[in-house]
């Protein structure tokens, strides 16, 4: 890793090792792959949509017969079979041996501006690879789907950002996995709880990073610590994720449900501007916490015994500001719903210019860092920023998705919210491998569309989102029960109706439609729950201050 920044590792078992630094200047990226391989054996690595190796993105390694190296920019088609680029955009820097590894050194744009080359950006990026024996004369026309193969998730073009330095009087402590044996299965949510230090007086935390076990690099895919609110101790719990829609609203875990910190697969350490940290201990101060590690285990290892987490550094010296954590995007509500069969269906949350007008101080607020989050079908998601009818640049945006891979990322530049803004956060969800209709809720099989912003100064604003109001989504009802005669009945609530309503493509369309252009109902939160003085519900007039000029 010596001389690169970043790195991750792709497979365990051949030491697949991907390091790498990003060059904003010139718009490039320079990589460094290392392997443990026999000297018989090819592989590739690459980029690809949502990690599959079809339609795929490869630079390919390997020695032919006559033991001449090659290096090849390379894709594959829907069938997944390797061709080689016309326009040739990898470009070897050194290729060696040492200490039984081979390491290559390469760089390539952002942009190439060849359709067969994936273009890099700074959301999440699927990472691809393939081994296999052979030494072919040309790796032309071979099915990778065939070889083995996976892929891990980073975020590869990371933000450079000047990162201020700790203060002289921090000290740390770490939240960490208790000894977890890994269960020999693809996929664990490990849930543990477990108490923060208690302090007296209130201090802040200025950065934390994760903390991984080296050997088990390749299989601890992501790490959340959640506070738990109230004065009453938490029981202890160890054991898998107790799945949303089965777990009791009442117990102690369901109190675990702030977020403290998070790290994922490739991430670097969360680094809290200079004049702001991160509120923790005093009087009142809940010191339980839930930790939840996600072991991804796609060749199904056993043996593995873990005890990664994350680190937090905290200054007794409070800075001049608290930050805090916001909510953006949809209300958790069944009134939104995705129709069954949709390649991509966009759903849209407000907060809207009248909540932040009220809600935020004169300077605003400063948006620093961002988590955004869907269940299982979300597929991409961004927020947009609009002030005075006009779309400045976006605070955040993802277009390889993944719910698997849900970090905090701080902001390349922090973003002003002024009083009067709004803001759009927007999900694309895709259910073509479902036949119902997927609504809005906390069940995992259900959907949500949202936005942690990570900001300073701390505002008494906690949740800022919205849905279509009640009487537009019962207009759209009754319509469909006029025109379509479908059996909508009103007195067996929203669910009964959405699943009455045949989902052909001019439904589908109407329902876009309705939400697009339908008033809406806002959720203006503070932080106990009470609601600020706006009204509730916004006509369609509202809609017009979020006309955007093109």
């Amino acid at each position: 890793m010596e001389g690169y920044k970043y790195h991750v590792m792709l497979d365990m078992k051949s030491k697949l090792m991907l390091c790498w630094n990003v060059f904003y200047e010139n718009k490039t990226v320079s990589f460094r792959i290392t392997c443990q391989l026999p000297p018989d054996y090819w592989f590739g690595v690459g980029f690809s949509g949502y990690g599959e190796v079809t339609n795929a993105d490869f630079v390919v390694f390997w020695n032919d017969p006559v033991k001449t190296h090659h290096l090849q920019d390379s894709w594959t088609d829907d069938k997944g079979a390797l061709h080689s680029d016309k326009s040739q955009d990898y470009y070897l820097n050194k290729a060696r041996t040492e200490h039984g590894l081979s390491i290559l050194e390469f760089s390539r744009p952002f942009d190439s501006c060849d359709d067969h080359d994936y273009l890099l950006d700074n959301g999440t990026t699927h990472v691809v690879y393939f081994t296999s024996k052979g030494t072919p004369s040309s790796c032309i026309g071979k099915d990778v789907r065939q070889l083995r193969h996976g892929f891990q998730r980073v975020q590869l073009l990371k933000p450079d950002v000047n990162l201020p330095s700790l203060p002289s009087d921090v000290w740390t402590f770490d939240i960490t996995a208790p000894k977890v044996h890994v269960p020999g299965v693809e996929t664990t949510y490990w849930w543990y709880i477990t108490t923060l230090p208690k302090l007296n007086h209130k201090q802040h935390i200025v950065r934390y990073e994760g903390i991984i076990q080296k050997e088990n690099e390749g299989i601890v895919h992501h790490i959340e610590v959640f506070h738990c609110f109230g004065n009453n101790p938490v029981k202890p719990y160890s054991g898998p994720k107790v799945p949303e829609g089965k777990m009791d609203p009442n117990s102690d875990l369901a109190r675990c449900k702030n977020v403290m910190g998070a790290w994922a697969m490739g991430a670097e350490p969360i680094i809290y501007p200079e004049e702001a940290g991160s509120p923790i201990g005093g009087k009142d101060f809940s010191h339980y916490v839930l930790l939840e590690v996600h072991f991804h285990n796609p060749h199904l290892q056993t043996g593995h015994v873990d005890s990664s987490g994350i680190r937090f550094y905290v200054t007794p010296t409070l800075r001049q500001y608290d930050m805090g954590i916001m909510e953006l995007g949809l209300e958790y509500t069944d009134k939104m719903v995705i129709p069954p069969g949709e390649d991509r269906f966009t759903l849209s949350g407000y907060c809207i210019a009248d909540c932040t007008q009220m809600a935020l101080p004169k300077d605003g607020i400063n948006i620093f860092a961002s988590q955004l989050h869907t269940h299982l079908t979300g597929k991409r998601v961004w927020t947009k920023h609009v002030r005075n009818g006009l779309e400045l640049p976006e605070v955040n945006r993802d277009n390889h998705y993944s719910p698997h891979f849900q970090e905090v990322r701080v902001l390349r530049r922090p973003i002003n919210i002024l009083p009067g803004d709004a803001l759009i956060t927007e999900c694309e969800d895709s259910t073509v491998d479902r036949r119902n209709v997927t609504f809005g809720g906390f069940s995992i099989t259900e959907e949500m569309c949202v936005n942690y912003i990570h900001y300073y100064p701390k505002v008494n604003l906690e949740v800022c989102k919205s849905s279509i109001s009640y009487d537009s989504l019962y207009n759209f009802f009754y319509f469909m029960k006029r025109m379509e005669s479908v059996d909508i009945v009103i007195n067996e609530g929203i669910k009964y109706n959405y699943n009455s309503i045949p989902w052909l493509p001019i439904n589908v369309h109407l329902l876009d439609y309705v939400y697009q252009t339908s008033p809406i109902s806002m959720q203006c939160n503070q932080s106990d729950g009470h609601r600020f003085p706006v009204s509730s519900f916004f006509t369609t007039y509202t809609f017009n201050m979020f006309t955007i000029p093109r």
